[in-house]
């Protein structure tokens, strides 16, 4: 930074109010579990009170904030405008709570990287010298706006329970077809374009559950997008493409570019949840985001908050219970996912029957590991070499060798190249899981093939 040519700053509030107000900043609910978004904020606010925020840009952001070499530039670039976006928004939630007050406020305007200060003159308070009160213009107007909150308020909370009437009834309970038939409506009143976005997520929803390899992914990722620019209000477009991003990641290694998916997912996710936080799809895709990352306490409250606002969700049941057993919660995997709950709904293309299998498989019930995964299979639910890799070590672990051998030779031939345990280990929280699952098939005579 030492060799860049300094630019005549504008105006600015002295160095010590900057300090303040960063310290401040950083400091709030929003900030202070990102140690990332404030090395951002610090950085570019001080460059710019130094006079050079004309010279920021997302390479010496990558450089100097994050210390990425320049031969990572495309994908160092792209994470800091996903990290740009994230400080945008998140200045925004600043300012409309706890810094609401504040006498200097930070902007980072969108298409550029240097700080923009606004500074609000101080007001004198109000003479005391009436002996009686009027209301004036402004508390006419707070006034005004609380009774229209109020009435917001009851509005949404009619929608929402007549939501949760015409969803939520029982467990065992489908969703109405007029349900569906209501909701395509209510988005072709908007414009048809929302209801292509609608059709589109509904389509991309089932297309990346039989398997997790690339191509499906990025396939439900088009879509996804698709909708987004169709409707970029419709918060399932958003709460879709964070969840697919979020698989996505698993097939990365550690480094920038995996780490641009997991702030893309958490965006989106975020987005969702702007636009219609009280529906299951979002707070799954909350669940999500927060697992790709790693945050498991944050992902459990979401996957739980998901299943709370429909039980009957079938999704939401995926995503909770995908979530529990990667992170070795294997009581609650089984717990969600009692087929008896769901006997009379569609369970073909759902997960959460596999979940279950593997579930049993790791607390030692193989032989009700082996029923939940052919279960599976027959109601036409997912199928990949992963819960067949399953299914052979838990025939393995509970003495059906021959069967287990058999199997092995229906998966060699079908998946003779594939290395599903390298992606396992990836996926689940611990090596452990995965250590179980390939001895036993090591067992039943499987070898991993040359990568």
């Amino acid at each position: 930074m030492g060799g860049k040519e300094k630019i005549e700053a504008p105006t600015l509030p002295d160095r010590d109010s900057i300090e303040e107000t960063l310290d401040a900043i950083c400091a709030s609910d929003g900030f202070a579990a990102a140690q990332r978004l404030q090395d951002f904020l610090r950085y570019v606010v001080i460059e710019t009170f130094e006079g050079r925020g004309a010279q920021i840009f997302g390479k010496t952001i990558a450089e100097d904030v994050y210390e990425r070499s320049p031969d990572k530039e495309g994908d160092s670039s792209n994470l800091v405008r996903v990290d740009a976006r994230r400080l945008r928004r998140a200045l925004e939630n600043y300012y409309a709570g706890p810094g609401e007050n504040d006498r200097i406020r930070i902007h980072i305007d969108p298409g550029q990287y240097a700080a923009r200060f606004e500074i609000a003159e101080r007001r004198a308070p109000p003479a005391a010298s009436r002996s009686f009160w009027r209301p004036g213009p402004v508390v006419l107007a707070i006034a005004a706006t609380a009774v229209l909150a109020v009435a917001i308020f009851s509005v949404i909370h009619m929608f929402v329970s007549h939501e949760h009437e015409t969803v939520a009834l029982s467990p065992a309970a489908p969703p109405a077809e007029s349900h569906r038939t209501a909701k395509r409506e209510a988005f072709l009143e908007k414009s048809p374009a929302s209801v292509h976005a609608f059709n589109l997520t509904e389509q991309a929803r089932n297309f990346y559950y039989p398997e997790l390899g690339k191509k499906p992914l990025a396939e439900a990722r088009a879509l996804y997008e698709n909708a987004v620019k169709l409707d970029t209000h419709y918060f399932g477009a958003h709460a879709g493409l964070a969840q697919v991003i979020g698989f996505q990641s698993f097939h990365l290694p550690p480094g920038a570019e995996r780490d641009a998916l997991l702030d893309l997912a958490e965006f989106h996710a975020k987005e969702a949840e702007k636009y219609n936080a009280a529906d299951a799809w979002t707070q799954s895709a909350l669940a999500w985001a927060a697992f790709a990352r790693r945050d498991i306490p944050d992902a459990r409250i979401h996957a739980a908050r998901a299943l709370e606002i429909a039980p009957a969700d079938l999704f939401a049941v995926d995503f909770d219970a995908l979530i529990s057993v990667l992170s070795g919660d294997y009581i609650r995997t089984i717990s969600v996912t009692d087929p008896a709950r769901y006997a009379d709904l569609p369970l073909d293309g759902h997960l959460f029957q596999i979940c279950v299998g593997v579930a049993k498989f790791h607390l030692g019930d193989f032989t009700g590991a082996i029923a939940a995964l052919e279960r599976n299979m027959e109601t036409g639910g997912p199928s990949g070499p992963i819960n067949f890799a399953y299914l052979i070590a838990a025939n393995q672990k509970a003495g059906e060798l021959e069967h287990a051998r058999q199997l092995l030779e229906q998966f060699r031939t079908t998946w003779p190249t594939t290395r599903f345990d390298l992606f396992l280990y990836s996926f689940f929280m611990e090596r452990a899981p995965v250590d179980d699952l390939v001895a036993a098939l090591k067992e039943a005579g499987w070898e991993p093939p040359e990568t």
